[in-house]
């Protein structure tokens, strides 16, 4: 490349998903830093006999189509894919860690007490990836799980909801309460509108929980779907550096030919929202500690809501959830902290106070008791790399 020529790289990802946008704002981050290439981005993914795919020197592409993946491909001399169904063979990946992705979503639906568990979602790749290592993290803990019988819903039936009548006997007979693990946010979309149909509970009888945290999907879904969050811009940063390495004409090893980017947590919403519990009161008194925790409240609170003595409640507690009333207490405010450090920029003197903390250094000390760390600390933890560009992704 001469002094002042600028290569011309692809990007062509689906721009509708939060997947494929924050993909792109990775590799834009790469690039600015860098001021070398020239982008050509495909967001619509549309039709290639219609928008001729340009000749150039590389592309970051991910869920391509066959037809749009072959006109790439006879058009681009250097390719690497974000996707986790790609072959490795045939040029590097760089995607999100599917079987870290399936463990953490077992242990989230097992730390809401569930007993039942199952997988919606088939196919090669991420599919077998992700149910795999949700059944074997369930193992671990002694639990089995029941995967749909039907195979994955194309886009006509999902418009159509042809698929439902399967998908709803499947649902019926699963024994209750059961924590649905979903393919992704879409299929997670998909089940929690035919639970609504069958008028199923959710989170009370069926707990749902997907992968992306793909915000409108997921807000837009009744009730809000809790989904696995993956950094994907931090994915599209170092397919980006992926992609330079092939166009200075450097060869990268078969073990370097596959990055997974593990995830970075359980987003949290209404449709894992239960602790699976079999007595009534017990239940209660959960229900109120989540929607008040943060109110504040204290055990008092709990006593003048749940017509049960103290002793009796602490004792169930400890019994059936493994930590006391207070200890609960704790759990949802420092959750809903980690949210708000990591999805707002509140400072931390609004988030404590947000978290029913009247005292900010009461805050830090139990956030710090708690995680190991202070909530700044935590904060800076998570945005590391991300807020410079061309920093390490």
């Amino acid at each position: 490349m001469t002094a002042g020529e600028r290569l011309i790289v692809g990007v062509a990802v689906d721009g509708v998903t939060n997947y494929g946008r924050a993909i792109v704002r990775g590799v834009m981050r790469f690039v600015s830093a860098r001021r070398e290439w020239l982008l050509h981005e495909d967001l619509r993914l549309r039709d290639p006999k219609l928008h001729p795919w340009p000749a150039c020197d590389g592309a970051i592409i991910a869920r391509l189509n066959p037809q749009l993946l072959k006109a790439i491909r006879r058009q681009t001399r250097h390719i690497v894919s974000c996707s986790g169904s790609a072959d490795s063979e045939l040029f590097p990946i760089v995607c999100a860690d599917s079987v870290a992705i399936g463990q953490m979503a077992a242990r989230h639906l097992m730390e809401c007490r569930l007993r039942h568990f199952a997988f919606y979602g088939r196919g090669r790749g991420i599919a077998v990836h992700r149910f795999e290592s949700f059944q074997t993290a369930l193992a671990a803990g002694g639990f089995t799980c029941f995967q749909a019988p039907l195979e994955n819903p194309d886009d006509d039936q999902i418009m159509e909801r042809s698929h439902w009548p399967v998908l709803v006997r499947w649902l019926q007979g699963l024994p209750k309460p059961v924590g649905i693990f979903a393919l992704d946010d879409h299929f997670a979309h998909d089940l929690a509108g035919a639970c609504l149909a069958a008028e199923i509970s959710v989170p009370d009888r069926i707990a749902i929980i997907g992968v992306n945290n793909d915000d409108l999907v997921c807000e837009a879904t009744y009730p809000p779907i809790s989904s696995v969050e993956v950094d994907f811009s931090r994915v599209g940063y170092l397919a980006a550096g992926q992609l330079e390495k092939l166009l200075r004409g450097e060869n990268i090893p078969a073990a370097e030919r596959l990055i997974q980017v593990p995830p970075l947590r359980v987003v949290q919403r209404l449709s894992t929202s239960v602790q699976a519990v079999d007595d009534p009161y017990l239940s209660a008194a959960v229900a109120f500690i989540r929607d008040h925790a943060c109110d504040p409240c204290d055990v008092s609170d709990v006593m003048r809501e749940v017509p049960v003595n103290r002793r009796w409640l602490e004792r169930e507690f400890v019994g059936k959830l493994n930590r006391t009333p207070h200890d609960e207490i704790v759990r949802v405010r420092m959750e809903r902290a980690r949210r708000l450090l990591l999805d707002s920029d509140e400072k931390i003197e609004k988030i404590a106070s947000l978290c029913g903390f009247s005292a900010t250094h009461n805050f830090g000390r139990l956030f710090r008791q708690v995680t190991g760390t202070t909530p700044a600390a935590f904060r800076r933890a998570h945005y590391r790399g991300c807020s410079k560009p061309g920093a390490p992704g």
